[in-house]
């Protein structure tokens, strides 16, 4: 992913993990696709190994291959456009840590205009995310989740 910036590099903290564990599907094999070689990076698939799902977290190139029957991950924040429009194409159920900024973009608003398939999870607090050295980051935004595909019961659901 040579698009990746060096600001991108920040991971979801184990808690957010935990409180989306009723929602993900736990008979379906993760493909956690934004992790690469650094202990950092993969992370969030050991969290979700604990959780006891099958994970597949194998730092090879999103946009060059498919693996998984879902995609459970915190995707790199300037290319979340491009990884929603790759998973649509792909036809592949997803579950991603966004900005909650993102229902302002016109993108995201034409697609849950047409696609009910959509559904939001709000988190209960604002995530601080873990730098790649390990110390936290103070989000100075709100983070939601972005589904598709997964048959939640609610098209918004709060925590």
């Amino acid at each position: 992913m040579s698009k990746l910036k060096k600001n991108d590099e920040y991971y979801t903290p184990k808690w957010v993990w935990e409180c989306l564990f009723p929602y993900i599907p736990n008979d379906k094999v993760i493909w956690e696709a934004f992790c690469n070689n650094t202990e950092a990076s993969r992370k969030s698939g050991k969290i979700l190994e604990e959780l006891g799902f099958n994970v597949i977290c194998n730092g090879e190139d999103f946009f060059k291959n498919d693996y998984g029957d879902i995609v459970v991950s915190n995707c790199p924040y300037s290319m979340k456009r491009e990884v929603m429009d790759r998973l649509f194409f792909l036809k592949k159920p997803f579950m991603l840590v966004l900005p909650n900024i993102i229902l302002n973009t016109k993108y995201f608003i034409d697609w849950a205009k047409k696609d009910s398939a959509i559904q939001i999870i709000i988190l209960p607090r604002r995530v601080d995310f873990i730098k790649e050295t390990g110390g936290k980051s103070t989000s100075t935004f709100h983070t939601l989740i972005v589904c598709w595909k997964l048959n939640l019961k609610d098209r918004l659901i709060f925590l």
